[in-house]
């Protein structure tokens, strides 16, 4: 102890610098955007780099598991290229319009996931393609299983993404057959399960319909499958019904994926904008 405190005693004024620059570096990053800024980008270089190498070894260890599932995955896309027929198999991108009557272009970029988190109330994913390869903040990420995340931010070479297991996010999902739909959330709880809330409960739903996107946002494509129905309920505070939906994608083994782009997300973003122009002016 009395050889520590003469330690101290000695190099007293160094350690003060020290802690001085620590604590001026540290105001420097955190009240300046630009700084703060290149700290974001240096941090997720970094630890994506250390991800991605685990990753590596991760992902050759379950090489058998994976090849089964592109395999699956080829064959589902072989019968959806039959019904397509083989002049639009060709093009790199569909256009596909839904029942609204509006049109969304989406490009698909081939992902692995390099580090993922499914224990923690607000869980995030790393992936290791950035804004070289295309990827914007706001873009999908879904699996051939279905849908896996959200990106919040993209840097430029990797980028981080919002789980479907977080309690914060919230997508736009209906039933399969109907044209009922409402919002998908996840209650904390148990990875293998997300909640369906806001539909009516004289709708009827029965144990292993399957819950799929909407198409209503710019960000994932209509028909993604997200999981079945287990059971429900009626919630006793909105008097809604309360679906309970096993997801199709283990998000234990998440290792390949797809980053959704829709072309036309700025223009449809431009366009929604107007609604509050609107109301701030007639306010």
């Amino acid at each position: 102890m009395q050889y520590i405190l003469n330690a101290i005693r000695r190099n007293g004024v160094l350690l003060i610098f020290f802690f001085l620059e620590f604590f001026a570096l540290f105001l420097v990053f955190k009240k300046n955007i630009y700084h703060e800024t290149l700290f974001a980008e240096a941090s997720i270089n970094f630890t994506g780099f250390v991800n991605q190498k685990v990753a590596a070894v991760t992902h050759f260890v379950r090489l058998p598991e994976s090849n089964k599932e592109l395999q699956e995955e080829n064959s589902y896309l072989r019968e959806q290229l039959v019904h397509l027929g083989l002049d639009k198999a060709r093009t790199k991108k569909f256009v596909r319009t839904d029942t609204v009557g509006y049109k969304q272009t989406y490009s698909f970029i081939p992902t692995e996931v390099i580090n993922n988190s499914i224990t923690q109330s607000q869980n995030q994913l790393t992936i290791n393609k950035g804004r070289v390869d295309g990827v914007e903040k706001g873009d999908g990420i879904m699996t051939n299983n279905g849908v896996v995340g959200i990106v919040s931010y993209a840097g430029k070479n990797f980028s981080r993404a919002i789980s479907l297991l977080n309690k914060d996010i919230k997508i736009n999902a209906r039933i399969r057959g109907n044209e009922y739909f409402g919002s998908l959330v996840w209650d904390g709880k148990d990875a293998r399960y997300v909640q369906l809330l806001e539909i009516p409960k004289y709708i009827e739903v029965k144990k292993g319909d399957i819950i799929e996107t909407d198409g209503k946002s710019p960000v994932f494509p209509e028909g993604i499958m997200i999981g079945t129905v287990v059971s429900k309920k009626i919630d006793e505070v909105s008097g809604e019904l309360k679906i309970q939906v096993q997801l199709k994608q283990n998000f234990a083994n998440l290792s390949h994926a797809y980053v959704v782009t829709n072309l036309f997300k700025e223009q449809i973003q431009e366009v929604e904008k107007s609604d509050s122009l609107i109301i701030n002016h007639v306010q």
